[in-house]
C-alpha cells in the first residue's frame, strides 16, 4: 500500500492501482524509445501488472503498531513481502512469460542487498525462473530485455511520483525519492543520465523536463482517504472498506509549455 499521512487522515493508493497508472503513462512513451516491436504488449503487461501480487493484501491494509500508522510498501515485513512478490510473478507468468521475466528482475532489485535467508531464497528462486523462461522464450534478446527493464523502472517511478506526493506539492516538500527528479539511465541517449526533472505546476499539472512522452496527456490516481478518528473507532480494515474511492486527475506536459 502507498500511504500519505496528514494531520487527521491517511490517503491510500493500492499498489496494483499504481501499477495500472504506470502502464497508462508508458503507453504515451515516445515511440523511438519504445519501438513498436514484438515485445511491446509484453512490456506494457509487465508495467501494468508489476504490483499485482499486492492486490489481495491491499484490500485489507495492515496496521503497523510500532509506528501507529498503516504499513507502507517501504516498511512491509520481508516474509509476507516475498510471498506476495512470488505470487504476483506466478500470476504474471500465466499471462505472459516475457512480462514475468521483467517483473522477476524488478522485484529482485528491492531485496538484493538483504542478507536474510528468505531474501536469498527468493533471489535464487527468481534467478532460476528467469533462466528457465529465457530458454523457453523464442527470440529472447538480452540487450533488448535490458532496455525493456529500464522502461518498467521508469514507468514505476513516474507513477510513484503521482502517488507518493500530495497533488500540487512544492518541490522542497516532495517525497525524498523524487526531490532530485526521476531516476534515469544511459540506455536512452536522449534522456539526461542520472535524473529527469519533474514538478507540479499546480494541483493537477505535472511538468517534465526533456519530455520523454509523445505528447501531453491526462491520467488519474485512484485513492481512498480515511479519517484517523474512524480508524480509532472502528479499526483500520473496517474504516478503509467503508471509505469511498476518489479520483485525482493529472495532466502531464513538457516543462516548456
Amino acid at each position: 500500500m502507498i500511504v500519505r499521512e496528514h494531520e487527521k487522515t491517511f490517503s491510500f493508493v493500492q499498489q496494483h492501482h499504481h501499477g495500472h497508472l504506470a502502464g497508462e503513462l508508458m503507453k504515451h512513451w515516445k515511440k523511438d524509445m519504445f519501438p513498436d516491436d514484438q515485445w511491446r504488449h509484453s512490456v506494457l503487461t509487465a508495467i501494468s501488472n508489476h504490483d499485482i501480487g499486492w492486490a489481495p493484501f491491499d484490500k485489507q491494509p495492515f496496521w503497523n503498531d510500532a509506528k501507529s500508522a498503516p504499513f507502507r510498501f517501504t516498511d512491509f515485513p520481508l516474509l509476507p513481502k516475498t510471498v506476495l512478490y512470488r505470487q504476483g510473478i506466478d500470476d504474471i507468468e500465466q499471462m505472459d512469460q516475457y512480462a514475468a521475466m521483467l517483473c522477476s528482475l524488478h522485484y529482485e532489485q528491492f531485496i538484493q542487498s538483504n542478507n536474510e535467508k528468505e531474501a536469498k531464497l527468493f533471489i535464487k528462486g527468481e534467478q532460476n525462473r528467469r533462466e528457465r523462461l529465457c530458454k523457453e522464450i523464442e527470440g529472447f534478446d538480452k540487450d533488448l530485455f535490458e532496455k525493456h527493464f529500464a522502461l518498467l523502472q521508469l514507468g514505476d517511478n513516474f507513477s510513484l511520483y503521482c502517488c507518493v506526493n500530495d497533488p500540487g506539492i512544492d518541490k522542497a516538500n516532495e517525497h525524498v525519492f523524487f526531490r532530485d527528479g526521476i531516476p534515469s539511465t544511459s540506455i536512452f541517449h536522449t534522456l539526461p543520465v542520472g535524473r529527469i526533472g519533474i514538478y507540479f505546476a499546480d494541483q493537477h499539472t505535472v511538468k517534465v523536463e526533456n519530455y520523454p512522452f509523445s505528447y501531453s496527456f491526462d491520467v488519474e490516481v485512484k485513492q481512498k482517504t480515511v479519517l484517523k478518528k474512524d480508524i480509532e473507532d472502528h479499526g483500520l480494515q473496517v474504516a478503509y472498506e467503508k471509505a469511498d474511492y476518489e479520483v485525482i486527475p493529472f495532466h502531464f506536459t513538457p516543462s516548456n509549455k
